[in-house]
């Protein structure tokens, strides 16, 4: 039976966090020196793990998950995937089927409507799979986003579905992160805060700064409410805010604008959530701006083309440059590869070109208007740049529309839950939805979702939302039924 922690502070220092330091090291060497020793070694562990300690296993992959390393980097393999995590993220999802026959999750957590948005969203996304220009290569990509959802969202609800273990979600994760992030500020400062070198001086274990951006937007919320949280010891609220001002350093110093950008408009989520604005209002009034904005675009477009600020100034400048797209290469090949994905969709509006397929295929699309010194015909860097164009073009409008409604949906429960919580239940709520809001902000300009390090903080923010949803509408239910 899936083991449960009585004492989470406890197993927190002196159980998890030690575990996940010493299998990283180890594993890292194992790769380096004889990349044998991992299966001669690990395998019968990891078997082992699965049998008889699985929610240990699963800590132990959340925690490890910062560590992680692309193992193209170190040999040849037939699928790309981050290492160690992804291939035990595997072996949950092959035995998901005997978890949840043993364990289901909640029927209150299956029955609700996010879990069928995501549910239906998977589920064309797999019929798109069927219809693609390259079965192999969606099949692929469809299989590496359900070794994510199925281990963390699904099993991972019963874990998360304490409360103590929610707050250890975050902990454990963010002290792995942590030390990647002290790694990436060590390496800034010896090399002397170069610019082009800041973009992957976080490797090994981030591919590049956009990576980087993303993930520091979606743990940054929860150190920032630990550093001015009410009633807590001044030795504590000196620890979160020397890790708020180290995080601050490294996200500015690499140079991820999008990431800045998403981390300011989960600021001004937060803002409203303060003022206890409900959120059929806040949409209400995003669409008056957006007619605004439709109604005013030649202006704005005339304005950006006047803007020439280049992303590799100074600090401010290079604040400015997001809205440069008149002479900003970055800028300008993102709008390349957002067009050739509409075309892309245009050309198969329902089921798409098939999951992973978008680097294959966008380059007949493009334009020669829209081509850019940094234009390739071949799919590198990066994909369609946009997590919402990305699903449009590879999986169609049904696809699309799906994921939308989920990313709304979720926003939209975790808005009104937190206004309606207090106390630490409150900040974990407020962490999780600004961190899940903060990378779909990111989304309209990046994807990462088939990234272990962005994926498993998305489908966990989900499910501890989830939760607190559940709990705040049953306790209504509970003070209605009495009254």
């Amino acid at each position: 039976m899936i083991d449960r922690y009585r004492n989470s502070k406890v197993h927190l220092w002196k159980e998890v966090l030690p575990l996940i330091l010493f299998v990283a090291v180890l594993f890292y060497f194992s790769l380096i020196w004889n990349p044998v020793l991992i299966g001669l070694i690990f395998i019968p562990i990891l078997v082992f793990a699965y049998i008889f300690y699985p929610e240990k296993l699963w800590w132990l992959v959340i925690g490890m998950v910062p560590f992680s390393v692309d193992l193209d980097l170190y040999i040849d393999t037939p699928v790309g995937m981050y290492f160690p995590t992804e291939p035990i993220l595997v072996g949950f999802l092959l035995l998901s089927l005997m978890y949840l026959w043993r364990h289901p999750p909640d029927c209150k957590f299956l029955r609700h409507p996010v879990v069928w948005l995501i549910i239906a969203y998977f589920s064309w996304m797999a019929i798109s799979v069927v219809t693609s220009s390259d079965v192999i290569v969606s099949l692929k990509s469809f299989t590496v986003q359900l070794w994510f959802v199925v281990p963390v969202l699904f099993l991972g609800s019963r874990i998360l579905s304490e409360k103590d273990h929610r707050e250890k979600f975050f902990r454990i994760y963010i002290f792995s992160f942590s030390l990647v992030v002290i790694y990436t500020l060590i390496r800034l400062a010896w090399y002397g805060f170069p610019i082009k070198e800041a973009e992957w001086l976080m490797r090994p274990f981030l591919k590049d700064h956009t990576l980087m951006g993303a993930v520091l937007g979606l743990t940054m919320p929860y150190i920032a409410l630990k550093a001015f949280q009410k009633n807590i010891r001044i030795g504590k609220r000196i620890l979160w805010l020397t890790l708020l001002v180290i995080y601050a350093v490294v996200l500015i110093e690499t140079h991820s604008r999008a990431a800045l950008l998403s981390l300011i408009l989960a600021g001004g989520l937060y803002i409203c959530i303060a003022l206890r604005i409900r959120f059929q209002y806040l949409i209400g009034l995003l669409f008056v701006v957006g007619m605004i904005v439709w109604s005013s675009q030649d202006i704005i477009f005339n304005y950006l083309e006047s803007n020439e600020s280049e992303s590799r100034g100074d600090y401010v400048e290079h604040l400015e440059s997001i809205s440069n797209v008149s002479t900003d290469a970055s800028n300008l090949e993102r709008i390349n590869r957002w067009n050739s994905a509409v075309a892309m969709w245009q050309e198969r509006p329902f089921v798409g070109w098939g999951p992973g397929t978008y680097q294959f295929e966008y380059a007949p699309f493009q334009k020669s208007e829209d081509l850019t010194i940094i234009s390739t015909n071949i799919g590198d860097v990066g994909n369609a740049h946009s997590e919402y164009l990305g699903v449009l073009a590879e999986s169609g409008a049904p696809a699309a529309l799906f994921f939308t409604l989920f990313v709304v949906v979720v926003i939209g429960i975790g808005y009104n839950t937190v206004l309606d919580l207090k106390g630490t239940d409150r900040l974990i709520s407020m962490a999780a939805l600004l961190g899940f809001s903060a990378y779909f902000f990111h989304g309209i300009l990046n994807n990462f979702l088939d990234s272990d390090k962005a994926s498993v903080l998305v489908w966990g923010f989900t499910a501890i939302i989830l939760h607190y949803h559940m709990e705040v509408k049953s306790l209504s239910s509970t003070k209605g039924g009495n009254s």
